[in-house]
């Protein structure tokens, strides 16, 4: 693994993916600068200053069961926990977000690293393309799946210390997922990358995956790497498909 870590560090630092890189990073700020502006945190303030003051009202009175939920937020105790639940996920699903931002603008330019890699290291030919409509394909089965264990996950963010970590298990999930897909997709054979999904890309790829979602969680870190994240896996499957071929 380090050995690949150094190598992915020896390609990204050249004129051409320093270059690349900046992209995902600029594009991803917009987004965010974009998503604030017009009203990304409108809704986080409604509720903050509703935990704050103990101001509801725009909650629906009418039903018993808002009524206690009115008397409930009322609470100091109940104010203090909500503004911190709040204060926290805004600051966790804005580095999500701007890890997708970034995901989807450095898997356009995929196809551009990879045969830039292949070039440079092993001249890899591939003996058959994995088609586009197969792609989407396991795309949406992947982002069914993410949504599903997303669904199971978000009433455990209401226990202790399993909240911490609970909210992160879809998003790694659909990360290494996406990038298996992108990734696989344009390094590998169909038939081996059909091997790969159901291997889930090898112990080695999820390791790296692990990793990588860990340091795109600081932020700006996350988003100027995420090219680098994007050589060291390719790297990872060409390095496999040079010693089958041995």
């Amino acid at each position: 693994m380090i050995n690949l870590l150094r190598l992915g560090f020896k390609d990204f630092f050249t004129a051409k993916f320093i270059a690349l890189s900046i992209l995902p990073l600029c594009l991803s700020i917009i987004c965010l600068a974009w998503l604030s502006i017009w009203g990304g945190g409108e809704i986080f303030d409604v509720l903050s200053e509703g935990a704050r003051s103990g101001n509801y009202s725009f909650i629906d009175t009418n039903s018993t069961l808002s009524s206690y939920a009115i008397r409930i937020l009322s609470f100091s105790a109940t104010k203090w926990i909500v503004s911190i639940l709040f204060y926290v996920l805004s600051t966790f699903l804005t580095i999500i977000i701007s890890i997708i931002i970034a995901l989807i603008v450095a898997g356009f330019l995929t196809p551009v690293v990879t045969k830039e890699i292949n070039k440079r290291h092993y001249n890899y030919v591939l003996k058959s393309e994995v088609s586009t409509a197969r792609v989407l394909k396991v795309m949406t089965v992947e982002i069914m799946k993410f949504l599903g264990i997303l669904l199971i996950c978000l009433p455990l963010l209401f226990v202790p210390f399993v909240n911490f970590f609970i909210i992160n298990v879809p998003f790694f999930y659909i990360y290494c997922k996406l990038l298996l897909i992108d990734i696989g997709s344009n390094t590998l054979d169909s038939d081996k990358f059909e091997l790969a999904l159901l291997e889930g890309g090898g112990i080695k790829f999820i390791a790296f995956t692990l990793l990588f979602y860990l340091i795109s969680l600081v932020p700006l870190v996350g988003l100027f790497f995420q090219l680098y994240f994007v050589i060291v896996l390719s790297h990872l499957f060409f390095e496999k498909e040079a010693l089958i071929k041995i």
